[in-house]
Formats: C-alpha cells, structure tokens, sequence
C-alpha cells in the first residue's frame, strides 16, 4: 500500500472517528458543564461580594480618617459651629455619602448633614443607647429605614496618640451613612457579573439563568434585607449552540474536505516535509535541490536550510571564540567596578578629612587664645593658679571635644549610634563653653531663652556639633562685618510634638541669592580660604539624618536666623 493510499484512510478514519468522539463527549459532557458553570456563578458570586467590600472600603477608611482626627476629637469635646462649617459641611458630596454625623461621647447629635429627608433627626429612628465608648473597633451594618436599605459605619473619635480602653473613653462618634437606592444598585449591576435585584428574586426564563443571594444584617445580627444576583450562565449555552453547529458542520462537510484536505496535504505538505526531514537527519543538501529554485514557502526554507549547512562551520567557531570574548567583557567591568569603588572611598575620605579640617580650627584657635593670655597673665604676674586651673579646664573640654569630633565624623553614617535623653539648655551651655574664647575676644554677647527642664530624647553629641556649627558662623559673621556689639540668641520653645529652636545673630544677613545656597557642600559666604563650605551642609545632615527634623535660614532683624525643629520622640 502506498503512501498516499494509507495517509488517505488513516484520515478518513480519523475525521469519522473524530465525528464519533465529539458527538459522544458532546452529550457525556453536557452535564458536568453545567455543575461548572453552577461552580462559576458561586465564584462570580464571592468576586461580586469583594466589590461590595471595595465600594464600601472608602466609607470606612473616611469613618476611621476621621475617628482620629485630633481637631475632631476638640470639637466633639467643646463644639464650635463656625470650626464645623469650615471643616465638615460638604463631607457627604466630597466622598459621595448620602448621611454624615458627628457625635458626642453622651451620643448627642453634634453636627449632622444628609443628602436626603428622611436621615434628617438620626435619633428618632437610630436608637443610638447600643454605641459603646469604651471599644475601639469600627461598626459596619445595614438597616431598614421606612423600606429602606441603609450601610453604616461608625467609628468612635479619639485623638491619634489615644488608645481606647474603659478608663480612657472615646471623645464621641463619627457616623457615615450610604443609602443602597435604585442608582446604587445600578452601578452594581454595571459590573457585568450579575444583574442585582433588593429584596425581589426575578423568575427564572430558562435553564441558563442562575441566581445566588447575599444576606445584609443589621448590628444585632438579624437579617434586614436579601440582596439577589441573576446571572447568565453563558458556559452551557454556548457550550450547546457551538456543539450543535459544530456537528451539522462536520457532517455536511466532512467528505468533501477530506478528498480536497487529503490532495493537498498530501501535494504540499507530506512530500515537502519528508525531504527536510531526510535532509536534516542526514545533514546533507542532496534531498532540497528540487525546492531550491521554486518561488514558494518550500523554497525560501530549502535555501534558508542550505545556506545554514554552508555556515554551519563558521558559526560553531564563532561559537568557541564567544565564551571567551564575554569573559574579557566580565573582567574589564569587574576593574571598572573596583576603580569607581576605591575613588567613592578616596572621595569619602577627603571630605570627612576636610570636614574635621573645619570643626577643629575654631578650637585650634581657641587653645591659641587661651594660651596666650595665660602668658600675658604670667608676665604680668597676674596669673593666680586658680586662674590656671581654670584654663586648663578649657584646654581639656577643648581637648576632648576635638577628640570626640574625630568619632562623630568617623561614626556619623552608622545607624547604631543610641539616642539618649538629655536637657537642651545643658547642651546648648557645653556648646557655649567650648567657643567661649572666640566670642569673648571679639566682644559677643549670648543670650539664651530656654527653659532648663526642657528634654529631648535623640543624640546629643551631633546636635552640640550643629550648635557649634551655627555659633562660629554667627560669630565670623559679626566679626566679617566689623559689629560693634555683636549678639547671639538662642530661643528653643515646644510647640504641639515639636521642639523650635532659633538661632539669631545681628551680623547683617546673607545675600538673598546666596540663602538657597547655604546647605549646599563646599558653598560658603567667607571670604578668601577663612571657610570650607561644609559646616552648614553637615548640620543639614545631622538635623534631616539622624534627628528626623528640619532646618532653615532667613534673613530676620538685621541678621541670619537659622530654625530648627525636631520632634519630640517617645522615650521608649
């Protein structure tokens, strides 16, 4: 039997049996699809329930925004109508809710705004004895209101820092209320997935309609409503519609195309595709010549194969030469990598050298004064060793703090370094103490407006590092411009979970367009080499970094006014 003669029975055969096996699974499978599309309507019914839960998620992330609002909380404690219409009227068409209430922790109605009639007067159809100040957790529930449907949340108020218990109760309660009418249901059935009918179930027209429900319950747990989904079961009516098309199709067609299929196959597919095959199992170009020079498919891959034999060589040798080409590529950019790493650590290192550079030369200068008048003072025989020990004293506080800057800057981009408590008035008087020969010598006076049992929990040792940084800026400035009673403040003060700290000298300010500039690195206003740029770009540092504030400059009252503020960190 030839080729062609088997090829053609073997496809008779197949297409009939094929008519067989479709026509039997057809009517096997008609049932079970029909459990799977009941399978896919409950899915369609848990997607369909995780909508609800998406539209109604705003609703509770406004009660919950609102619930530990802090001027919210104020308000429900000691109302103010003027504060209420500027901050709450407009809340129920800002967030497209149909009734917002705001009350008191004795469930007295505060301030009240609704969209429709019937929410108007909350208490008369709401019994609100069922609220609890003493529970934290937000409520969500539905109620039947004059037929009906309505979702609600209330959350209880309570400042941000308050957490909810018997002994510390909630300042009152925000209430939210969506009424579920035809729109709304609308919108739902807009989704494609079910349409959806409140409280009426629709009458089924045929086998391919499904329905499913959803219970709505109110805060006690009782059933106030039945929300009812209708959906298509599409999977088995076209399952049915394709299936007996398909059959009719096959039938009437089924001879036909298996003569014309079985010619043409046999023609332009069967003889073809044998003489590649022979060709690639034996590697050679012998069985393709006869395709090489037609103008079709066959043609264009007889060549294609042809010309891949012919450079079959020179790509295996590209081949050898490729793996070792990528290892030199890999290897150049290892070196590459490491070159830039050593340069990063070359440049890290001369800024923190230059850095240390700038902290000790106030101290280096000052160590010059004092040792200077101890000389003049031993010349002139004034020099008592009480005297002495106390500048002695200076030169070792002077002493160790340089020591101690070598660790800041060595230790100032490690995370680890703890936080301590400590009082700001002592810091801002070590700061003081250690810059006390500058200042004196240039005739400086220092003011400090800062209560003593004022504390902050952080790091000590880099905020007197950002204090020293704005003292000898503020004291160069005076000096620069020749003031003739040059004065230093200081003012630190707490507002709300903030601490503000203000420096202030009268040296005359800084040029508007350099303002902007000042924290940049390696920016100074000094003339000449009298200032490395890095003082004001380090405190920046500190103060953002590593004490989570923030810092700016002004121009105030004849002079530079830096501000800091840090917030107040818990101690534990």
């Amino acid at each position: 039997m030839s080729v062609k003669s088997s090829f053609f029975i073997l496809a008779m055969m197949t297409f009939l049996v094929a008519i067989g096996i479709q026509s039997f699974l057809w009517v096997q499978e008609r049932e079970h699809v029909k459990v799977m599309a009941e399978g896919y309507a409950k899915e369609l019914s848990e997607g369909f329930k995780q909508i609800l839960a998406l539209k109604s998620e705003p609703m509770k992330k406004q009660s919950l925004d609102y619930a530990v609002w802090n001027d919210l909380a104020s308000f429900a404690e000691e109302p103010d109508e003027e504060w209420a219409r500027d901050n709450l009227e407009g809340s129920t068409i800002q967030f497209t809710i149909d009734g917002f209430y705001v009350l008191n922790a004795s469930k007295k109605v505060l301030f009240s705004e609704t969209k429709k009639p019937f929410l108007d007067n909350l208490p008369t159809w709401l019994n609100l004895q069922f609220l609890d100040a003493s529970q934290e957790h937000v409520l969500h529930f539905f109620l039947n209101h004059e037929h009906k449907v309505l979702e609600f949340y209330i959350a209880p108020i309570r400042r941000l820092d308050q957490r909810i218990t018997s002994f510390d109760r909630a300042k009152g309660f925000v209430v939210i209320v969506k009424h579920w009418d035809e729109a709304f249901l609308k919108d739902l059935g807009s989704y494609g997935i079910a349409k959806v009918q409140l409280n009426r179930l629709a009458p089924l027209h045929n086998d391919y309609m499904i329905a499913d429900e959803i219970v709505l319950r109110d805060y006690r747990g009782s059933i106030v409503a039945t929300l009812y989904l209708h959906m298509h079961n599409r999977m088995s009516e076209v399952l049915d519609d394709y299936g007996m098309k398909d059959m009719q199709l096959n039938l009437a067609h089924t001879l036909i195309l298996m003569l014309v299929f079985i010619a043409l196959i046999a023609k332009y597919i069967t003889f073809p595709l044998r003489d590649i095959s022979l060709s690639l199992k034996q590697k050679s170009k012998e069985p393709l010549q006869k395709y090489v020079l037609q103008k079709n498919e066959y043609g264009e891959i007889a060549q294609a194969l042809c010309d891949a034999f012919e450079t079959k060589v020179a790509i295996e040798e590209m081949n050898l030469h490729l793996e070792k080409s990528i290892q030199e590529e890999v290897e150049k950019n290892r070196l590459k990598d490491r070159m830039l790493f050593q340069q990063s650590k070359l440049a890290a290192l001369g800024e923190m050298i230059n850095n240390i550079a700038h902290q000790w030369r106030q101290p280096l200068n000052t160590i010059s004064v004092i040792i200077n008048r101890i000389f003049l003072e031993s010349q002139t025989r004034k020099l008592t060793p009480l005297i002495l020990e106390e500048e002695i004293k200076k030169l070792r506080g002077i002493i160790v703090h340089m020591s101690s800057t070598i660790d800041d800057f060595k230790d100032f981009f490690k995370p680890d370094k703890g936080k301590i408590l400590f009082y700001l008035h002592a810091c801002i008087e070590e700061s003081l103490k250690i810059t006390d020969g500058g200042i004196a010598n240039h005739d400086i006076t220092f003011e400090i407006e800062c209560s003593p049992d004022l504390a902050l929990y952080g790091f000590k040792k880099e905020l007197s590092h950002v204090f020293l940084v704005l003292i000898n800026n503020a004291k160069d400035a005076i000096s620069e411009r020749r003031i003739e009673k040059g004065h230093i403040w200081i003012r630190v003060y707490e507002q709300e979970h903030y601490v503000i700290i203000e420096v202030l000298d009268n040296g005359g300010g800084v040029d508007k367009d350099k303002l902007p500039h000042l924290f940049d690195p390696f920016f100074t206003t000094k003339e000449g080499t009298k200032g490395s740029g890095t003082g004001l770009y380090m405190a920046k540092q500190i103060i953002e970094q590593s004490m989570q504030g923030s810092i700016a400059v002004s121009n105030e009252a004849g002079g530079l006014m830096v501000s800091i503020v840090l917030p107040k960190d818990d101690i534990d």
